[in-house]
């Protein structure tokens, strides 16, 4: 696993477990590196998303993908972005995944609806405010609210494997248990 000559992931699909990921270049930085890397933040971000997923995967759910600002060259990202595979769809439309989620998580951050501010005057999950984490459900019916350039809406596993001009294919990670 490397960064490529725009600080992204060369394209791919790297699949690593907990403790491989805190060993990767990702947490870690690159070995020769002359850019600062704050390590520590991005352990931590690790540990938070550690806790989402596993709830996850107590839930049935196996494919889990992260990207985002994390799986880049950045110093600091701000979260760890990503979806995961949601198998039965209805289960998303009707509350009844998060509802599963939030009676394992003591905060009860599970939800796609963004309802509070940050800093910056963007609205974000709970989950972002709890552990700088946000996971979305991808399944059938299911869209980013992202356009590509065609102007269609995207689904997550596309949306992911691109830059934000959605010019150049990226890497993305996927979180295997361990």
């Amino acid at each position: 696993m490397k960064f490529n000559e725009y600080g992204l992931l060369e394209p791919g699909d790297y699949p690593l477990t907990f403790d491989q990921l805190r060993q990767s270049i990702l947490v870690k930085g690159e070995a020769h590196s002359l850019l600062p890397w704050d390590a520590y933040w991005r352990r931590k971000l690790v540990d938070n998303l550690e806790i989402c997923v596993r709830q996850l995967w107590a839930c049935g759910i196996e494919e889990v993908y992260i990207d985002g600002s994390f799986c880049t060259d950045k110093y600091q990202p701000g979260d760890i972005d990503g979806y995961f595979v949601a198998p039965d769809p209805m289960e998303v439309f009707d509350g009844t995944l998060a509802n599963k989620l939030n009676r394992l998580d003591p905060y009860k951050c599970w939800g796609w609806d963004r309802r509070r501010f940050d800093a910056y005057g963007n609205l974000q999950l709970e989950m972002w405010y709890r552990y700088r984490v946000e996971l979305f459900p991808h399944c059938a019916g299911v869209y980013s609210g992202v356009l590509n350039d065609k102007g269609e809406n995207m689904k997550f596993d596309e949306f992911f494997r691109t830059d934000r001009d959605f010019l150049i294919p990226k890497g993305i990670v996927k979180l295997v248990k361990g």
